[in-house]
């Protein structure tokens, strides 16, 4: 059903912002499936994606290695390293992860930080805690603090690296490709219990920065979230467009919304234009 949107809509460059498997098997089967319905395509995994078992590669090197091995076997040019440069635009993205920056601060006197390090508040739980095995450059596991340092810094060196062709006029502009939130404008608070506990797992507001400081960067696109959402942010150079648009679960559409998932599919297969000014959808 993706394929079939994304092929009918003449896309130049096909954007998956992560989710779509733990499994490494499928993800490269549903990757591969969706490789010719664009001239070009582009992946940054997930969260998910990275879940890693007790017997099977630790999350660092499912992101590092087996990943963009699978991604690239399918004909997507992985992000996460270093940017990639199609048709004079650079791409440039990482999974990103969780500082707890984006949490919903009106809930302070609720969740505390022990609580969201630990990812747990009554009977919820952040499957992430379980799930995902990150170590070091020592061996020893990193925490969502350390992992988040990473992914900024490597995302900084991406855009300077983007700065640097776009100053030589090798490229006309950047985007950028997070799974994980870059801007509070993208998350959705209910100023309820216990759903905004999960708000500080959304992402990060250091992730933003970096993309507000390169003056390059015209779009910036997310996953992670189930819900759409569109904004506006102001760059170094001028507005920056942001979008995040999952299909998500059939429980979220079928269930409790009667959609089908070819109504889904429509609403949230979502076109970038980056040459209106500004880049709209």
């Amino acid at each position: 059903m993706v394929a079939q949107r994304v092929r009918a809509s003449k896309v130049d460059v096909l954007i998956v912002a992560g989710d779509v498997s733990s499994d490494l098997a499928s993800l490269e089967r549903a990757l591969g499936g969706l490789r010719e319905t664009a001239r070009q395509a582009v992946f940054v995994p997930g969260n998910h994606d990275l879940w890693c078992g007790r017997d099977s590669p630790s999350s660092r090197a499912r992101y590092e290695e087996a990943i963009p091995r699978a991604a690239r076997d399918a004909g997507f040019h992985p992000l996460g390293a270093e940017p990639v440069t199609i048709d004079g635009v650079a791409f440039a993205g990482v999974t990103g992860w969780y500082d707890y920056t984006l949490r919903n601060p009106e809930m302070d006197g609720t969740f505390t930080l022990d609580d969201y390090r630990r990812g747990a508040w009554g009977r919820l739980r952040w499957n992430d805690k379980a799930r995902i095995v990150w170590p070091g450059d020592d061996g020893a596991p990193l925490d969502d603090a350390a992992i988040c340092d990473a992914q900024v810094a490597s995302l900084e060196r991406q855009l300077a690296a983007c700065e640097a062709m776009a100053r030589a006029e090798r490229v006309r502009a950047t985007v950028v490709v997070t799974h994980h939130l870059a801007f509070r404008e993208l998350v959705t608070s209910r100023g309820e219990l216990p759903w905004d506990f999960l708000n500080g797992f959304m992402g990060s507001a250091r992730l933003g920065d970096a993309i507000r400081r390169a003056p390059s960067v015209r779009l910036a696109c997310a996953g992670h979230t189930h819900f759409r959402k569109q904004a506006t942010v102001e760059g170094a150079a001028g507005p920056i467009r942001v979008e995040v648009s999952p299909v998500g679960y059939p429980r979220e559409y079928a269930r409790v919304l009667g959609l089908t998932l070819a109504a889904r599919v429509a609403d949230r297969v979502t076109l970038l234009d980056l040459d209106a000014q500004p880049p709209i959808m």
